[in-house]
């Protein structure tokens, strides 16, 4: 059973939506991925902490949108749970995620490692199981000369952010039941922009389901300028079979 939980889902700079965060059931496992600025908030809004609710947090890419709220869990799970959950990263990122973005905020010279605060899981592109449910890492363009991923969950594409690539689009196509998509609104060099998802066949857009929008997202909804491309919303939970499109949200 995998059950898709949306944290957030706004682009960096969005307002109205939290961070683009997602949390996914696998078979009972509970398993963040990305956790950003907006992500305690927005597990507080839903009844929900991280020292209760989370089993394991995947990393992307070191955007604050996305790891912003590791802070937190490590901070808190060292001084007051006395927990550390498990923390999936690829090997590449490893050390910029703890030299750029946490050894600041938490690193002492007792605790000076990402493995002081987590249970580190490294990764490469080779495929991994929770509870019995595949998973894989795939390394997509984001920022020129940084690394980011996309990730693999069974049979759904999870984007993360993501310049739009054609080629990587349809290729997951044909192994996926769904693909969850970095949408913006507007162009830009660095995500995927509604226009690019416009340009895919009718087929493509009827399995695909947009994140990390912008706020004007309701102008494009309500004057039906998206195409065949579904929403996710945030704070609201999808039943995903393999056979069959979300079901509508029950929360």
């Amino acid at each position: 059973m995998i059950e898709l939980t949306m944290l957030g889902t706004g682009c960096g700079i969005s307002k109205k939506y939290d961070n683009n965060n997602a949390l996914f059931n696998l078979n009972g496992y509970r398993l963040l991925v990305d956790c950003g600025s907006t992500a305690h908030r927005s597990l507080h809004a839903m009844g929900m902490a991280w020292q209760n609710d989370i089993d394991g947090i995947l990393i992307t890419h070191i955007h604050a949108d996305h790891v912003g709220g590791l802070e937190e869990v490590a901070l808190n799970g060292l001084y007051n749970y006395n927990k550390r959950v498990d923390l999936f990263v690829a090997r590449e990122l490893v050390v910029p995620l703890w030299e750029h973005s946490l050894k600041g905020g938490v690193g002492d010279p007792v605790h000076d490692t990402l493995s002081d605060f987590f249970h580190v899981k490294e990764l490469d592109d080779t495929p991994f199981e929770i509870n019995g449910i595949k998973l894989q890492l795939i390394e997509t363009l984001h920022i020129p000369g940084r690394k980011s991923y996309s990730l693999l969950v069974d049979e759904f594409f999870y984007s993360s952010d993501v310049q739009f690539d054609e080629e990587l689009v349809k290729s997951v196509n044909e192994r996926v039941k769904l693909i969850f998509h970095d949408c913006l609104m507007e162009k830009s060099p660095v995500h995927a922009s509604l226009s690019d998802l416009l340009t895919l066949s009718d087929e493509i857009q009827e399995k695909t389901w947009i994140m990390h929008y912008s706020d004007d997202l309701d102008q494009y909804r309500e004057n039906n300028r998206l195409g065949k491309l579904n929403v996710l919303e945030q704070h609201k939970t999808y039943r995903l079979k393999n056979n069959a499109y979300p079901e509508e949200a029950f929360q």
